[in-house]
């Protein structure tokens, strides 16, 4: 039988809805308005394992064509902060200052320029996203309408837009589908998004669709920049919660800049500060008005009891929280837990940092250069973005599901390793050590009980961040790769496994037990996830 995937966290419609959400019109007469609409790729970009901004990622054909069934596809109004940047009259550090003048200038002609360029959006949305009418809540909403346009309606064959076309559109839509069918034809396809537990079960059985679970990435979707007063982020939560047609399953509560909530983690590294200035409430903790959406996002009242005026859960992904706001959030959690309340912690798409607590993530911010790596093993991104064993060990306790990354940044890929010639870690390697740092810390953990150090390979799921502008794994640069990587990862474990040092293998006896565990890793652990955690 043909193996199944999942992904914890992706945007499966994000290129399309880029392209197309500022000439609606124009493309539904084109019959082209769908999540389904492939836009084409630059292949060369691919094929050098570039920044996925000049090419797809994970489209919907890519996925039906992955064998991808269960995909958890995150809602994302762009932050402006991407398409402004930082304004080259601010003397914040002399050497930026200097490059960002020299690039920039004083004028927003140049950013345009180079921001069109470097995330392949059209310049005319790039203009909508500096513009005075773009508002986050609006652009989530019509973002969420955008999604659901498809849902559960069976797809003949999807259309492909080729932008700046020289001989037509129709033309060279039909070349690329003959060259390269598995990433731009779709028969016969159909996804749903679940509204209740029930179609959730239903989609997930039935193999002829995709199972699509709508997530958020970013508190800033709410509008928070705009709101005047928490009551008014409040009634947003409570919108979503009773007027949305679908949950929403589970919200990325910070992301690259001040949410006015809580602190986001250092994300962006060395020459992105030329363009984009996150300084502000970075690595900062919670703030008053976050510590009561994040109560009300989570279905709780002031004394952290359950509250059913207050709507179903939406669970809370820790990806992008600074390590400081994480420390407040763990004192929520740890607290419902001993009310028997769990709340499963979740780490959408991340890699292992190598440091043992928060504390320690907390004192060397300032430390976070490019290539900061973990002083034990030199490994990892040791960057607070990333996961320590006190997050590992809160994701095991709660049964909640860390998603690995395919983002190899975030992996621990360093400018030293891309100049070595010699080097493989940027493959299976890669993605092996950071799986394996993460049971590895769960094991050697002696606050987890024995069951509990076994219960980190249910916690583990793909995470790719597919469709988030990042630069893939130089062998996985798709979804479509999801089966070499299996197989790649596969063999990996069962050379690993023939140590017999190697504690965290042992329950692994032939073969047959390796291939169970990448199914479990690949799509089961998702599903049992979903299963158990979606709204009724």
């Amino acid at each position: 039988m043909k193996r199944k995937f999942s992904d914890l966290h992706c945007h499966n419609h994000m290129r399309a809805h880029f392209h197309m959400q500022e000439k609606q019109k124009k493309f539904e007469r084109k019959g082209e308005f769908s999540p389904w609409t492939v836009i084409a790729s630059n292949s060369k970009k691919q094929e050098l394992g570039k920044m996925g901004a000049s090419y797809s990622q994970i489209d919907l054909v890519k996925c039906w064509n992955a064998n991808l069934r269960l995909t958890f596809n995150s809602l994302y109004p762009l932050e402006r902060q991407f398409v402004v940047g930082m304004d080259p009259s601010i003397k914040e550090d002399k050497w930026y200052h200097f490059v960002a003048r020299g690039i920039l200038g004083h004028s927003g002609l140049k950013r345009d320029l180079l921001q069109t360029a470097y995330m392949r959006i059209p310049d005319k949305v790039i203009d909508f996203f500096q513009s005075e009418d773009y508002d986050y809540w609006e652009a989530l909403n019509k973002e969420k309408d955008f999604v659901l346009l498809d849902s559960g309606k069976r797809l003949e064959q999807n259309e492909i837009h080729v932008p700046m076309a020289i001989f037509g559109d129709e033309k060279a839509a039909a070349k690329r589908a003959k060259k390269d069918p598995s990433s731009y034809v779709a028969e016969n396809a159909c996804y749903r998004v679940p509204k209740n537990r029930p179609e959730l079960l239903q989609s997930l059985a039935d193999d002829t669709e995709i199972t699509m679970v709508i997530t958020v990435e970013g508190a800033h979707a709410m509008g928070t920049d705009r709101c005047k007063s928490v009551d008014d982020i409040s009634d947003r939560v409570k919108f979503i919660k009773e007027m949305w047609e679908v949950p929403v399953f589970f919200i990325t509560f910070s992301h690259h800049f001040d949410n006015h909530l809580c602190g986001h983690a250092h994300s962006i590294p060395g020459m992105g500060k030329i363009l984009m200035k996150q300084r502000k409430h970075m690595n900062g903790g919670f703030r008053r008005n976050g510590r009561r959406i994040i109560r009300e996002v989570l279905g709780l009242d002031s004394k952290l009891e359950k509250d059913p005026k207050l709507g179903y859960r939406i669970l809370v992904d820790v990806k992008h929280m600074a390590a400081k706001s994480r420390v407040e959030y763990y004192e929520l959690v740890k607290e419902c837990l001993a009310k028997g309340d769990r709340i499963p912690v979740i780490a959408s798409h991340c890699g292992y940092s190598g440091i043992e607590s928060l504390a320690e993530h907390i004192r060397c911010e300032r430390e976070e250069e490019d290539d900061y790596c973990d002083k034990k093993s030199g490994k990892f991104n040791a960057w607070n973005i990333n996961m320590c064993d006190e997050d590992i060990e809160m994701i095991v306790k709660t049964r909640g599901m860390f998603g690995i990354s395919f983002d190899q940044r975030i992996l621990g890929i360093t400018k030293k390793d891309l100049k070595d010639p010699d080097s493989k870690r940027n493959g299976i390697q890669l993605i092996w050590e950071n799986i394996e740092g993460i049971a590895l810390s769960a094991y050697d953990n002696p606050r987890l009980s024995e069951v509990e150090k076994r219960e980190v390979w249910k916690c583990l799921t793909i995470g790719t961040d597919f469709e988030g502008l990042i630069d893939p794994v130089n062998a996985y640069p798709t979804a479509l790769s999801y089966g070499q990587f299996a197989e790649d990862l596969a063999n990996e474990i069962e050379s690993a496994r023939s140590n017999p040092a190697a504690k965290h293998l042992a329950h692994l006896k032939s073969r047959e037990d390796v291939e169970k565990l990448v199914d479990d890793f690949c799509y089961n652990n998702a599903e049992a996830f979903v299963i158990e955690n979606y709204p009724v």
